[in-house]
């Protein structure tokens, strides 16, 4: 299975298919619905939004405009000059094989390639802290660990004891994976 760049009708993580928690302020009848329109969107205003692993892992990214759920969080709001790293979704059984590695290495690097300066995210540090902070579980609005993104080289901007928000300059001041790396980490993880 290889990484490909979502776009409209991508098989996806089913979590990130009906997740909209970061896509709109409010709650709707039909988020399947309305997270592919904020797909189309997204690629239309914004351009490539996206990777996946088919329907085993996911992450999205986006411009700020993009993400109004961001306010739901209490160290919104996002860096003017930052994209926003929204949301990593991957099956438990893969969680620990680097999926989220990879994921995140394409994000940056597509990013980096865009020349956008800096990508920022959240991360929770406690589960059911953050849980009961947002009314829903971390890893269904795609909601990755502190660590995970510290380990990207993602840093503390503004702390929080459950949700901070971490920020990463681009291009990063470390190596990324080459592609053969990434398709080796691939490999493994999903044998």
């Amino acid at each position: 299975m290889p990484l490909e760049t979502v776009h409209e009708g991508s098989v996806i993580h089913p979590l990130a298919a009906k997740s909209v928690f970061w896509e709109l302020k409010t709650t709707v009848s039909d988020p399947a619905f309305e997270k592919e329109a904020w797909i189309s969107a997204a690629l239309i205003l914004f351009g490539e939004c996206g990777f996946s692993i088919a329907d085993k892992a996911t992450i999205f990214f986006c411009s700020r405009d993009l993400a109004p759920g961001v306010a739901k969080m209490p160290t919104a709001p996002l860096s003017e000059d930052a994209v926003f790293l929204s949301s990593i979704f991957i099956n438990p059984e893969c969680a620990l094989r680097g999926l989220d590695t990879v994921l995140v290495d394409a994000a940056i690097m597509n990013l980096s390639s865009r020349n956008f300066p800096a990508v920022e995210a959240f991360g929770y540090r406690d589960h059911n802290e953050a849980r009961a902070l947002l009314g829903s579980k971390p890893a269904f609005i795609g909601l990755p660990p502190v660590e995970s993104l510290e380990s990207a080289g993602f840093s503390v901007i503004r702390d929080h004891p459950i949700t901070p928000r971490l920020r990463l300059e681009l291009p990063p001041k470390f190596d990324l994976l080459t592609a053969a790396a990434a398709e080796d980490l691939l490999a493994q993880a999903l044998a």
